[in-house]
């Protein structure tokens, strides 16, 4: 009797261990009144972003994992997963920014906290910035424009570090595919684990 209750234990341990995991990875999207259709600016991890894209809106939804960080080819790319909506027509399309950093090379998710309170100048050559729709990748030329960090801040669970939840806002206008973009009102609220950083 005493085995099988440890047995019982065991398994409660490991699913509850397993759906803390799980709920960090859900997005918490709660409209922002003063911006409709973008989610509001927040610093819980609630793994939302968003921005308007001229008259439309960029948004994160519930299929793809919003944000991830990879570095390679000497570079990090901070990409937000999402789609391009219009606000008064059901229509949906897939779109991925891509924000490249060639002069921030961190060898693991938690290196992320030295990004806090960082405002980053599009300009720069250093950076740029690549937009995904209907599978095309386009390099936008930024006339101006900015990618702030606000807050990087570890997440710890039961003491033990989890990840880095990254806060902020981003704005900028642009020419891509020979058109002329504005994006903004942008903000993001991810997190970042051993989970969605790669490194190769």
């Amino acid at each position: 009797m005493k085995k099988q209750l440890f047995i019982f234990a065991i398994v409660v341990l490991f699913f509850t261990g397993c759906s803390k995991d799980y709920e960090l990875k859900k997005s918490v999207f709660i409209n922002d009144k003063d911006f409709p259709g973008l989610p509001i600016y927040s610093e819980w991890g609630y793994n939302t972003f968003g921005a308007y894209y001229d008259r439309e809106i960029f948004v994160s939804n519930d299929i793809s994992v919003p944000a991830k960080v990879s570095v390679s080819n000497n570079e990090m790319s901070f990409i937000l997963d999402g789609q391009k909506e219009h606000q008064n027509y059901d229509s949906h399309k897939k779109m991925v920014m891509t924000f490249k950093i060639s002069d921030f090379l961190p060898e693991e998710y938690a290196n992320l906290t030295t990004l806090n309170d960082t405002i980053l100048d599009l300009t720069n050559p250093a950076y740029q910035v690549l937009i995904s729709m209907d599978d095309t990748t386009y390099t936008a030329n930024i006339l101006s424009g900015k990618l702030t960090f606000k807050r990087a801040q570890n997440l710890l669970v039961d003491k033990k570090q989890v990840e880095v939840i990254l806060s902020g806002y981003f704005e900028f206008k642009a020419i891509f595919n020979e058109k002329t973009v504005t994006v903004s009102d942008g903000r993001f609220d991810v997190g970042i684990s051993s989970d969605n950083f790669y490194i190769y």
